[in-house]
């Protein structure tokens, strides 16, 4: 299968967009008095500005609102946090799923419309760097003195608060210890219309996932002859990453249309033979009587690919500092024990920084995961998602 690098549709679709925009006089009242008088968003809105949390609020107060186009409907309690932290602020949170987030934002940044302050985002298959944050429509800033002590490829670029990643769930109540020890394992006739997960199309982290497995198909192959005790054998696939998808899904493979449902299935108490899920590890933070649901820590070839969840302040902003505040509310301040970052510090997440530790989670040094890498997610994502939709 021949790999070859393309804008997305999303890209083109803006290209052509400020293509047509530039010959036109329909810009945006800010948008015109800020080219007029030769000054970038960046310096004429504070942007590149390195204020105090003090310095943060006071203008945050005279902005009086922020908005957050959230992946995660925890926002609502960083909501209640924040506003009684920082009275004379409020912060409009919209819940929607990544690509609605993507969709809404970029439909209005095309009409001149900055509703969104803050984009609350997961990008495991590349395409939300490579389309909106290399092309200016999404700003990286991370809060003065809050990652000093996280990995150093965090430590700059887009702010990471925590990780997640997907993993494979198993029900606790009929499994002592997940049966599941090697990814190739799902390909067996015993797990046969028992494997539940979301589609790679719909996705992000699912793709970023299966992209994993293409691109260590040598450490996919090894893992298959370990499995079964001999040398994989191709059917009319590019690699061993994809002859495990072909395989997988032609395992009877079962599509849900959300995590939750996807570990309610698996969790469900009373059950003999119950399936197994592939979904967002801080799903855990939910096990307990009612959801009988524990994962696989260890896996062959690897546990799988990291997940982070990641804050952009928009291009065009119109409540920087707050959105600043806000930021910083979530990641749990300079200490990172601040109430905004509570509702993400639960188990099954695992915080970008090292002096804060996960709950009831193993330390992310403690797993065996493949890098993640947008640049080559990206790359292929066209081919992958091609590749996906013939086996369907």
């Amino acid at each position: 299968m021949k790999h070859v690098k393309r804008l997305g549709i999303l890209a083109v679709i803006l290209l052509l967009v400020f293509a047509f925009s530039s010959c036109s006089n329909s810009k945006s009242e800010k948008g015109t008095a800020s080219i007029s008088d030769g000054k970038s968003w960046e310096e004429t809105s504070g942007f590149n500005d390195n204020l105090s949390v003090e310095e943060l609020y006071e203008k945050a107060k005279e902005e009086k609102t922020v908005t957050i186009y959230s992946m995660s409907s925890r926002l609502n309690d960083v909501k209640e946090s924040f506003e009684a932290q920082y009275p004379g602020v409020e912060v409009v949170v919209y819940d929607m799923r990544n690509s609605e987030i993507l969709e809404k934002f970029q439909r209005e940044y095309n009409a001149g419309i900055h509703t969104a302050d803050v984009l609350f985002i997961k990008d495991t298959d590349g395409a939300v760097y490579n389309e909106f944050v290399k092309m200016g429509l999404l700003k990286e800033y991370i809060p003065q003195n809050m990652m000093k002590s996280a990995l150093p490829e965090y430590q700059k670029g887009a702010y990471v608060p925590y990780f997640e990643m997907k993993q494979i769930f198993y029900n606790s109540e009929v499994y002592d210890s997940c049966p599941i020890d090697n990814w190739w394992d799902l390909t067996r006739p015993e797990y046969n219309g028992k494997i539940i997960l979301r589609s790679p199309i719909e996705n992000s982290e699912i793709m970023g996932l299966f992209i994993a497995f293409v691109k260590n198909s040598d450490d996919m192959a090894s893992a298959y002859e370990k499995e079964f005790g001999e040398k994989l054998v191709l059917n009319g696939t590019e690699n061993a990453g994809y002859e495990f998808l072909k395989r997988l899904i032609n395992n009877d493979l079962i599509i849900m249309t959300s995590d939750t449902d996807i570990t309610e299935a698996v969790g469900a108490p009373g059950q003999s033979d119950p399936p197994f899920g592939i979904a967002t590890s801080s799903k855990m933070r939910k096990a307990g009587d009612d959801l009988l649901i524990n994962v696989a820590n260890d896996l062959l070839p690897r546990l799988g690919v990291l997940d982070p969840a990641y804050l952009y302040i928009t291009d065009q902003s119109e409540h920087v500092n707050a959105a600043k505040l806000l930021l910083r509310w979530i990641g749990g301040e300079a200490d990172g024990t601040g109430e905004g970052f509570k509702p993400f510090h639960v188990r099954g997440s695992w915080p970008s920084r090292t002096d804060v530790a996960p709950i009831d989670t193993p330390p992310l040094n403690s797993l065996n995961l493949w890098p993640l890498d947008l640049n080559y997610n990206y790359m292929i994502l066209d081919d992958m998602r091609n590749f996906w939709l013939t086996l369907q």
